[in-house]
C-alpha cells in the first residue's frame, strides 16, 4: 500500500510540474552531478534501469524522477525508458485530464532529450518516435495537424535517409488528411507529395546500391501506399495535374528538378498525352538526357505515328533508366506497340532486347507466342501445317511460365487455346510427321520447334 500511494504521489509530482535541477548543475562537463550527487545519481539510474528493463514500470517511476530531475544529462536511457513509464501510466489511468497530463509528460521528456541528446540520434528520427508515441497515445484524438507539422520538420531534416522509414506514409497520411479537411490546403498536398516521393525515390536508389533488398522492397510498399492514396485522393488525377502546372511550366524551363517532377507526376496518374507532359519533357531532355524525358519524347512521337522516332526514344529511355527492371518495360511497351502495328520481326527484336534488361519479364514471351498465333495462317504453304507454329508458339509460352511466375495463369489459358490448333494425328501421319520431331517454322519466325500432336 505504502508503494502505491508513494506511486500515486510521484504521478501527481509529475503531472504539476518538474522542479528544476540544483543550481549550478553543469550537463556538459559534470552530467552525473558533484560527490554524493554523483553516487545518489548512478544508484538511482541503475535502479530505473533494471525495473524498466524487467517492464516493473511502477518500480522505475521514483528513480527515474530523480534523474530527470537532478542529472537530465547523465544517460540516455532517462528519454528511452522515460516514454515507456509514462505510457503504462496513460493506460491505466481513467481520467481525461490526467491522461492528457501524461501525454503532454512523454512530448515533454522528448523535447529534454532532444536538448541533451540531439547529437546522439538524428532530430528527425526523435522526432519521429515522439510522433509515434503521441498518435498512440492520443487515439482517434490525434491532432492530423499535429501530426503532419512534428513529422514534416522530422522529413526535412531527414530527408532521403529518414529513419524510421514509414514515418514518409505516416506523414502522408496526415497531409492527406488536412486536405480532406481543407480543399485549400490542396496545393499544400500535392507539394509533399512530390517532396517525399522523391526522397523515397532517392532512399530506394540508396538502398540498391547497398544491395539491401529487404530495405528496397520496404521503401518501395511505403512509396506505393502513398502513390495509391494521392491517386485515389482525387487531388492527383490528370485534369487536376494539368491545371496545376500549366502556368509553371514556362518559368521553370531550366528547372530540371522541377521539370523532372512535372514528369513523374504525370506520368504516375497516366496523364502522358498531354501537351504539358510531352514540352517538360522536351525542356528536361534538352537540359539532361533522362529515362522518364525519353519516354515523354517517345509517348509524343507515338501520337504522332512517328514510330521511327518512338522506336529511338524508347531505346534511348531504357539505356539511361538505371532500374533493369523498369527499363525492360520500357522495351516490352515498345515491342506491343510495333505488335499492334502488325512489324512482328521488329517487335519480336524489340522484345529480346527486352528480356536482355530483365529476363524474367515473361509477358515478351507471351507477346512473341501471340505473333505466333497470329501468323499461323502465313506461315506454310499448306495449310495444314499451321499446327505447327502453335506449337511454336507454345514453345514461347513455357518459357514464360519457366522464367515468371506472374505471367502463369496467362500462359497455361493461351497454352489450352492454342493446343487445340495442333495437328491431328491422322493429318500428320499422311504428312509423314510424326510426335516429338523437330520441324523447322520458316518465314518470319525462323526457328525449329517440337511438333506436339491432339
Amino acid at each position: 500500500m505504502k508503494k502505491i500511494v508513494l506511486s500515486a504521489f510521484l504521478v501527481l509530482a509529475t503531472m504539476v510540474g518538474v522542479k528544476a535541477q540544483k543550481a549550478g548543475y553543469d550537463p556538459v562537463n559534470a552530467p552525473y552531478g558533484h560527490g554524493e550527487d554523483s553516487v545518489k545519481c548512478l544508484i538511482n539510474l541503475s535502479l530505473m534501469s533494471t525495473a524498466a528493463k524487467a517492464e516493473v514500470y511502477q518500480d522505475a517511476l521514483e528513480p527515474w524522477e530523480y534523474v530527470y530531475k537532478n542529472c537530465p544529462a547523465s544517460s540516455k536511457n532517462i528519454y528511452i525508458y522515460g516514454p515507456r513509464i509514462f505510457k503504462f501510466l496513460h493506460a491505466k489511468e481513467t481520467d481525461p485530464a490526467k491522461k492528457k497530463a501524461l501525454v503532454d509528460k512523454v512530448m515533454e521528456i522528448y523535447d529534454t532529450r532532444l536538448k541533451y541528446f540531439g547529437n546522439d540520434d538524428p532530430k528527425g528520427t526523435i522526432l519521429a518516435y515522439k510522433t509515434y508515441d503521441y498518435m498512440e497515445m492520443m487515439g482517434d484524438e490525434a491532432d492530423s495537424k499535429v501530426i503532419y507539422e512534428w513529422l514534416k520538420e522530422a522529413i526535412l531534416d531527414m530527408k532521403d535517409k529518414m529513419d524510421p522509414p514509414d514515418a514518409y506514409g505516416y506523414f502522408m497520411v496526415a497531409s492527406l488528411t488536412e486536405f480532406l479537411k481543407d480543399e485549400a490546403k490542396k496545393d499544400q498536398y500535392l507539394q509533399d507529395y512530390f517532396m517525399v516521393t522523391g526522397f523515397l525515390d532517392q532512399a530506394i536508389a540508396n538502398a540498391k546500391a547497398r544491395n539491401d533488398e529487404e530495405n528496397v522492397n520496404y521503401l518501395a510498399a511505403v512509396k506505393d501506399g502513398i502513390v495509391q492514396g494521392f491517386i485515389s485522393s482525387g487531388a492527383g488525377d490528370c485534369e487536376t495535374l494539368t491545371q496545376y502546372y500549366a502556368d509553371k511550366i514556362e518559368p521553370n524551363k531550366t528547372n530540371k528538378e522541377f521539370l523532372n517532377e512535372v514528369v513523374i507526376a504525370l506520368k504516375t496518374v497516366g496523364c502522358t498525352e498531354s501537351d504539358i507532359y510531352f514540352t517538360a519533357a522536351e525542356y528536361l531532355y534538352k537540359l539532361e538526357p533522362s529515362a522518364d524525358a525519353a519516354i515523354g519524347l517517345a509517348n509524343r512521337s507515338l501520337k504522332n505515328k512517328d514510330y521511327d522516332t518512338a522506336i529511338k526514344y524508347y531505346e534511348e529511355a531504357a539505356k539511361l533508366e538505371p532500374d533493369k527492371d523498369k527499363a525492360s518495360e520500357y522495351l516490352y511497351t515498345l515491342a506491343a506497340v510495333l505488335c499492334a502495328q502488325g512489324n512482328y520481326s521488329r517487335a519480336r527484336q524489340i522484345a529480346y532486347k527486352s528480356l536482355e534488361y530483365n529476363p524474367n519479364n515473361g509477358k515478351n514471351y507471351i507477346l512473341i507466342a501471340q505473333m505466333y498465333a497470329a501468323s499461323a495462317g502465313n506461315i506454310f504453304q499448306e495449310p495444314e501445317k499451321r499446327g505447327l507454329v502453335y506449337c511454336a508458339a507454345v514453345d514461347k509460352l513455357q518459357k514464360a511460365k519457366a522464367v515468371d511466375p506472374s505471367v502463369a495463369a496467362e500462359a497455361n489459358e493461351l497454352i489450352n487455346k492454342y493446343s487445340a490448333y495442333f495437328m491431328d494425328t491422322e493429318t500428320a501421319f499422311m504428312m509423314g510427321i510424326k510426335e516429338g520431331d523437330t520441324v523447322y517454322i520458316p518465314g518470319w519466325i525462323g526457328e525449329n520447334t517440337v511438333v506436339r500432336l491432339k
